[in-house]
């Protein structure tokens, strides 16, 4: 089977790997209403850091669930180390194994885009309580691509389309999730070149990582820097309003 870019994630168990890392996401949150009553979903959990600080910063209910083996693995080997006690399963973000109305916030960062959106989005709405809040972080087009440029961008991430800040606002809308506050976003070649918050990258690498997955990383990259004007990132907040 052809490897991916979430296998090459995986097999180097990058933590934050959505622009801004960690640091954005400890930004976003510090603005919810977060008790030790409040459970959160991380949708597509990767290796469990935003699981983790959710958990030691606010006490509160964390459940991870992530398709990928293993990530799963290392984020049970995160909770583990760190003495959490975090539920993660091994599952779907498109068919969430969790019954209807279970949880206050779902967190999804740098995930959405890569699974059958609009499947996706319902199963959000599904799975929040009443007024339940949706933070998605995901990759977003900064103007309608061009059938090449789209083909090349899917091709390497293994992705059925790349939606628009105002497609994004749509299928959530059409998913019940509205009203959609933008909270954050750029291209990535602004991005770039804006100072950083000083932290090192985080990275659990598995042993004998294979030169496909080395190459699917350097593909990555040089999609950013040919395409870092177009391709760019959102932070969307909306919110489940009926019942």
């Amino acid at each position: 089977m052809k490897s991916t870019y979430q296998d090459a994630l995986a097999s180097y168990g990058i933590g934050g790997a959505h622009p801004g890392g960690l640091h954005l996401t400890k930004q976003i949150l510090q603005n919810e209403n977060i008790s030790p009553n409040t459970t959160i979903l991380d949708a597509g959990c990767g290796t469990g850091q935003t699981s983790a600080f959710l958990a030691m910063e606010y006490n509160c209910q964390v459940t991870a669930i992530d398709h990928h083996l293993v990530m799963v693995e290392k984020a049970k080997q995160r909770f583990a180390r760190e003495k959490l006690s975090i539920s993660v399963t091994q599952g779907s973000i498109e068919d969430i194994p969790f019954p209807d109305q279970s949880f206050d916030i779902v967190v999804a960062e740098s995930v959405t885009a890569f699974t059958n959106i609009q499947k996706t989005l319902h199963e959000y709405y599904r799975v929040l309580k009443p007024h339940g809040i949706l933070i998605d972080i995901d990759m977003t087009a900064e103007e309608q691509l061009s059938d090449e440029e789209k083909f090349h961008i899917c091709t390497v991430y293994g992705m059925d389309n790349v939606l628009t800040e105002q497609e994004w606002i749509q299928q959530m809308s059409s998913a019940g999730l509205y009203p959609v506050h933008i909270l954050a976003g750029s291209s990535i070649s602004n991005h770039l070149q804006q100072p950083q918050p000083m932290h090192d990258p985080e990275f659990h690498m598995s042993p004998n990582v294979t030169p496909d997955l080395v190459a699917i990383l350097i593909a990555h990259n040089e999609l950013t820097n040919l395409y870092g004007h177009l391709l760019g990132y959102r932070v969307f907040r909306a919110q489940k309003l009926d019942n």
